[in-house]
């Protein structure tokens, strides 16, 4: 694995990442340092650091980079990338927040694409609007991805003629700014969120004299929507959207020598006139003494921290300094152990922490512990977190301790190595791209793992104790708490429970002692009863004697990468309607519980160095455990997850940490409208079903682990077992070991119980007037939610018809909302198909937008619908809904996933199988009379369901 220090948790929201649609975060990273290719890689050889030899770099002579790696995963498919060396740190005082509004004027028209044309073009071309067509900018980039679902003739062309417009012939006309500064100010008020504006206090204190937190690539609404502001983004791009700023990035299954010829014909007349834009000042990191910052929002999660923050060291990418920081990261991997453990113990004062090490940029470096916490527990968790800092720093780690890390830290090596050759296309141009720009040279895994092993015996206790202590010496600590409660003096008070805690003597750490993991013997073996194939998809089905299930499908997606499912009882349909919040609690705390032998913790230091992993979630119709692993640990990993169907923990001592990351998470909910709706949509949705949807806080923190043990008492004894296993796997071995631990379980049922009365979920009746709830955030925020009924999922030609109409409906919203009006960045359109509720299904829209809009667009919604219903849609539009939904079913089935959800369910969804064969003929089937028909039945008049969530002021 190629190292990225991990950047500071809380900047990770500060970026402004976009892909139309809506937006996600992109971590901070380094400072692009550029560099001669050439005298790159000489010094890359230098420092004893290989570059993947499947990568083919090179440069254009007008100074343009470009990186090509063949890559088949998934096949005929491909990812273009595009980065160029500016963000918000190259914008003058005038031009905040125009770095990221050029990225959207990128697909808002250029010389040779009219203005809304662009996104057609790719979508004619099978590229999804929004998932396959993104951009972000940061600090001190911006990106632009393509995924391309095939690699005809036509697509590559349009593929790069689209990013030579986007890097040299955007129009950026005045009118279409006018246009987009709506979206503009719509993202920058869904961003504003109490977490945000956190880390922007956060930021302003630890880096109070850099441009890190006065240059948020989100901007000033005064720029973006000042008269200046087009003449100033054109001038952004004029400065800094040039060929030496570029680096160009291919990875897929495409020959290397095609698309050099490809970059070569496209960029390789690229020119650009006049001076280039000037390179940032970041400013400097002083010495500063021990301080206390505080932040309070009545809706923000609680969290304190420790900080070391020092001039940044800069240090070149060498086989050297990738060792230093393998040992600091090993020394703060061990101590966030630690904190976890502690967060485990009944009473802890905090329910989460970490510790890590960050670069920031070409400024600052920050050794930062934090710990989640409670507006009350604060003080409490703040001494924790000093406490076991200080016996970090003065006693150091443990031999025991390090030989664990030694073990994950070799599992992940060996891991990425044996996975390599089917790394995604999309992450091998991530990491290129990032790579890039963190002047790291691009290692394969392989070569990591080699590095690894020859440095492992090289490493030890009194090095990564030296390592961690470095990080921490020649700097004073800086605090910080972040507050749901106000406080008066609140940064005396911080100082004063800082001092009182270190006047608390710590000792050294115990060693602990050995431990044997005991759950390998589950009784005799089971006999295979009946065993089948489903040749044409090398699909194995098998019922054991005692009436569990295992279905098998071997891949090639993932190299050395086994996923299980484990499915039992009835899910959903068994939880008491009187427990609401059941399914919540199971989620959050079974895993934590641990087994009946032994702790969480316990079982962390039993399976150090082994590639397992445990889930468990409640589906509608079954409960699920589940797990990743590879072929020489599967025997381990069906261990566990017989385990903890047969034996779970249940330790009422997980409630604690539960019960105080519930109380946060709530404050949280109530901050926004999307909050709102998650807490209360899904039961609104279905006449007040209490199953669904978050229930009262109160009411939450009312179940315990025996309601959990008695609901899940029938399942777990008696409930029949369907188990699906696929991936890179040997169906002998795969059958043998779970004939040892499943199928040597007691008899299980083989007809389920019907849960009649429990499969009753009925949608709404439609509101003329639309049903108000109300938000605790800022006052310009509001949702407009229009949901209409549809069915459930047991009709293919019914469920495809719906899902090609919710691409319509979402491609209508998204020009009408959002191009046309500007009214919000990211309108969306869903639909959902129940399994286990027979007829229950609805396509919903949800728009955030201000107060004073709601009204406007029920009413816009209701003409999209109407217009939908009164002709049939254009052969064009069909395409652009159709093409990229076949493409995106077609990448999809070349993965583990997309098969889990098949071989998972077999047993009591045999349908599945023709639906997957018939998926591309199905959608292609679909005419423009048939989406009609269908937007007639489900738009029709009295049928909708209206939400609306307004701040609490307007209430």
């Amino acid at each position: 694995m190629t190292f990225r220090i991990r950047p500071f948790t809380c900047f990770a929201a500060l970026s402004s990442a976009c892909f139309l649609a809506s937006c996600s975060a992109e971590p901070p990273t380094s400072e692009p340092v550029q560099t001669d290719l050439a005298v790159e890689f000489q010094d890359a050889e230098a420092m004893q650091l290989v570059p993947d030899p499947a990568v083919r770099f090179g440069a254009l002579e007008n100074g343009m980079l470009y990186a090509i790696l063949e890559n088949d995963t998934p096949s005929g498919a491909g990812a273009l990338w595009m980065r160029f060396d500016v963000g918000s740190f190259h914008e003058a005082d005038d031009q905040q927040g125009l770095a990221h509004f050029l990225e959207h004027m990128a697909f808002n028209g250029s010389e040779n694409v009219p203005e809304g044309e662009m996104v057609k073009i790719l979508e004619r071309l099978g590229l999804a609007f929004g998932a396959d067509t993104n951009a972000f900018t940061s600090f001190d980039q911006t990106v632009y991805t393509l995924e391309l679902p095939n690699l005809e003739e036509e697509t590559l062309d349009g593929a790069f003629f689209i990013f030579r417009e986007t890097a040299e012939k955007l129009t950026v006309t005045n009118g279409a700014v006018d246009r987009e500064r709506g979206i503009i100010v719509s993202e920058e008020r869904a961003r504003n969120t109490p977490a945000f504006r956190g880390g922007v206090a956060q930021m302003g204190f630890l880096f109070p004299d850099t441009l890190i937190p006065d240059r948020l690539p989100i901007g000033l609404m005064e720029v973006v929507e000042g008269e200046t502001a087009a003449q100033r983004m054109r001038d952004l791009y004029s400065d800094y959207y040039r060929p030496e700023n570029t680096f160009l990035v291919f990875v897929g299954d495409a020959p290397a020598d095609e698309i050099e010829a490809r970059i070569q014909e496209s960029f390789a007349d690229w020119t650009s006139d006049g001076t280039a834009g000037r390179a940032p000042d970041l400013g400097t990191v002083r010495n500063r003494g021990l301080e206390a910052g505080f932040f309070h929002d009545p809706d923000v999660r609680t969290s304190v921290s420790i900080s070391a923050v020092k001039a940044a060291a800069n240090p070149s990418d060498s086989a050297a300094t990738r060792y230093d920081a393998l040992l600091t990261q090993i020394g703060n991997q061990i101590l966030t152990r630690r904190l976890i453990r502690i967060s485990e113990t009944e009473g802890a004062p905090f329910f989460n922490g970490q510790m890590g090490f960050s670069e920031q940029y070409d400024v600052a470096d920050a050794a930062t512990l934090s710990l989640s916490t409670t507006p009350e527990n604060w003080a409490g968790a703040l001494g924790v977190g000093e406490q076991e800092l200080r016996r970090a720093m003065e006693f150091g780690f443990t031999e025991t301790e390090l030989q664990e890390a030694l073990a994950n830290f070799e599992t992940a090596y060996e891991s990425a190595a044996a996975s390599a050759g089917t790394r995604p296309s999309v992450s091998l141009a991530q990491g290129l791209i990032f790579g890039h720009g963190e002047a790291r040279v691009f290692t394969h895994p392989g070569f990591d793992r080699d590095w690894f092993q020859s440095v492992r015996s090289e490493i030890s206790k009194d090095g990564v104790d030296a390592a961690f202590k470095a990080q921490w010496d020649g700097t004073e600590p800086l605090l910080f708490l972040m507050s749901a409660e106000p406080m008066e003096s609140a940064e005396t008070a911080i100082l004063e429970a800082y001092r009182a805690s270190q006047s608390v003597a710590v000792t050294a750490p115990e060693d602990a002692g050995a431990l044997e993991f005991a759950y390998t013997d589950f009784g005799a073996p089971g006999e295979i009863a009946e065993q089948s194939e489903i040749a044409d998809l090398s699909i194995s089905e098998i019922r054991f004697e005692n009436g569990v299930r295992l279905t098998l499908k071997p891949t090639d997606f993932e190299a050395d990468t086994i996923r299980v499912s484990v499915r039992f009882g009835g899910g959903q349909l068994e939880l008491p309607q009187e427990l609401p919040g059941l399914d919540v609690l199971m989620a959050n705390t079974f895993i934590a519980g641990g087994l009946g032998q032994h702790s969480a913790d316990e079982l962390r230091t039993l399976t150090a160095g082994k590639r397992v992993s445990t889930g468990f979630s409640v589906s509608e119709d079954a409960f699920v455990l589940s797990g990743a692993t590879w072929g020489q640990d599967l025997d381990l990993q069906l261990q566990l997850l017989a385990a903890y169907l047969t034996d779970p923990g249940l330790r009422p001592e997980v409630l604690s940490p539960f019960h105080q990351a519930s109380d946060t998470y709530y404050d949280s909910l109530d901050a926004t409208p999307g909050g709102i709706f998650q807490r209360d949509g899904a039961r609104l949705l279905r006449s007040g079903d209490t199953r669904f949807g978050l229930p009262e806080m109160e009411v939450l923190l009312s179940r315990t682990m025996a309601d959990m043990g008695e609901t899940l008492a029938r399942a777990r004894t008696e409930g029949g077992i369907e188990i699906g296993i696929v991936g890179d796997v040997d169906m002998a071995d795969a059958t043998a070991l779970v004939a040892q631990t499943f199928g040597a379980l007691p008899a299980r049922e083989t007809a389920p119980p019907d849960f009649a009365a429990s499969r009753m979920v009925i949608f709404p009746e439609g509101t003329a007037r639309p049903v108000q709830l109300f938000h605790q955030g800022e006052a310009n925020r509001a949702m407009v939610s229009v949901s209409w009924p549809t069915t459930d999922d047991r009709d293919a030609k019914v469920y495809r018809e719906i899902l090609l109409l919710e691409r319509v409906l979402s491609n209508r919203l998204l020009d009408r909302v959002r191009e046309a009006d500007g009214a919000t960045y990211s309108p969306s359109a869903n639909a959902y198909f129940a399994s286990a509720f027979p007829g229950y299904g609805y396509l919903g829209v949800s728009l955030d937008l201000t107060p004073e809009d709601t009204a406007t667009y029920f009413q816009t919604v209701d003409e999209i619908a109407a217009g939908l219903m009164e002709a049939p849609v254009s052969d064009d539009e069909l395409i652009r809904a159709r093409v990229p939904l076949i493409e995106s079913l077609d990448e999809a089935a070349e993965s583990n996933a997309y098969w889990m959800g098949i071989v998972s369910r077999l047993a009591g969804r045999p349908d599945l199988i023709e639906r997957h064969r018939t998926r591309q003929a199905g959608f292609e089937a679909i005419t423009a009379e048939d989406l009609l028909r269908v937007a007639r039945e489900v738009f029709a008049e009295g049928r909708a369901y209206r939400m609306v969530i307004l701040p609490e002021s307007t209430g």
